[in-house]
């Protein structure tokens, strides 16, 4: 798996997207379970959000998605357990800074935010090893309406099937070959 975390910036203001993409084109079937998880947390989150909404409602629907996931998965025996593999917040705010700080405990219409679980399985876990060395985190950026929000970083393949799909594409550097280096030659930086 590639997991690409990307901060922009465009006239000064920043956006934040992460993408997991699987290495070989294809997610093996643990990649998809877990890689699914992740999008049904993110989709649980994104139903929460809009003008007057709690940022804690978004983040423990997320959450509960992604530990009830787990312990059905078997890779946790409870919740609690689930939550080591979930080790950070849902959210932040992008603006002019890619964390920009906030300090409402509820969203406002025309704040953007990210939506970013993640679920991470380090080598050594207690849980069969198929799992192991999954690490899985979508990330988009949201702007939050009246009754809902703005997905501003929609461009970006996020289901499983659309990146898929975009791996399988032919791409200008599929035959892109450099020179050989001369024997002994020294190249740096």
């Amino acid at each position: 798996m590639v997991l690409m975390d990307v901060g922009a910036e465009y006239h000064g203001y920043t956006a934040d997207v992460t993408r997991t993409i699987p290495s070989k084109g294809k997610f093996s079937n643990e990649e998809k379970l877990i890689y699914q998880l992740v999008y049904d947390a993110q989709e649980a989150a994104f139903r929460i959000l809009k003008d007057g909404a709690k940022w804690s409602e978004a983040s423990t629907a997320a959450r509960d998605v992604i530990t009830n996931g787990l312990v059905k998965l078997g890779v946790a025996k409870d919740k609690k357990e689930a939550d080591k593999y979930y080790p950070h917040g849902l959210s932040h705010h992008i603006g002019l800074d890619v964390h920009d700080r906030g300090a409402s405990p509820s969203m406002k219409k025309g704040m953007v935010i990210t939506i970013e679980p993640g679920i991470y399985i380090p080598e050594g876990s207690n849980c069969d090893k198929k799992w192991w060395s999954i690490a899985v985190r979508i990330e988009d950026d949201a702007l939050v309406t009246q009754d809902g929000y703005e997905l501003l970083s929609n461009f970006a393949p996020r289901s499983i099937v659309d990146i898929e799909k975009m791996a399988a594409q032919s791409s200008a550097v599929d035959d892109f070959k450099l020179p050989p280096l001369k024997s002994g030659e020294k190249k740096g930086f």
